[in-house]
């Protein structure tokens, strides 16, 4: 139960940190994409955060229904989205090898240190939580 917990305060949070760049943009903030060569790789529009949005408020709920956290009847697919959620995490936390992950090349742009430091952990985690909660609701 804690896991579900724990994952569902995470996608909301991560899910309501998205909705505020949808609505106040984020153009302004450094280090929240990958850069090459000082300037941003993709300049992710309004439209593709709110879908980031909602697809993690949708993470939320089928982790806090595989924990049985809201008291209805059991999505027969929730097992099956937090493997997925599981490895999408994972696969986030080892990179693509160049510019983001455990694993990346470009290290010393912004992004990069805060992909070190707080993004790829943070994908290890989430991973490492949704196995814990497969665990304990088998």
């Amino acid at each position: 139960m804690i896991y579900g917990i724990l994952l569902s305060l995470i996608f909301v949070s991560l899910s309501l940190l998205h909705g505020y760049w949808v609505v106040v943009g984020a153009g302004h903030l450094s280090g929240y994409v990958p850069e090459i060569e000082g300037k941003p790789a993709f300049e992710p529009g309004r439209f593709a955060t709110s879908v980031v949005a909602l697809l993690l408020l949708l993470a939320a709920a089928i982790c806090a229904d595989q924990a049985r956290l809201l008291g209805m009847p059991r999505i027969p697919l929730a097992r099956v989205g937090v493997w997925t959620l599981l490895v999408v995490f994972l696969l986030r936390a080892i990179g693509e090898f160049r510019l983001v992950g455990i694993f990346k090349r470009v290290r010393s742009t912004r992004f990069g240190r805060l992909d070190t430091w707080v993004y790829s952990p943070l994908c290890l985690v989430v991973s490492l939580l949704c196995a814990a909660l497969l665990h304990s609701t088998r």
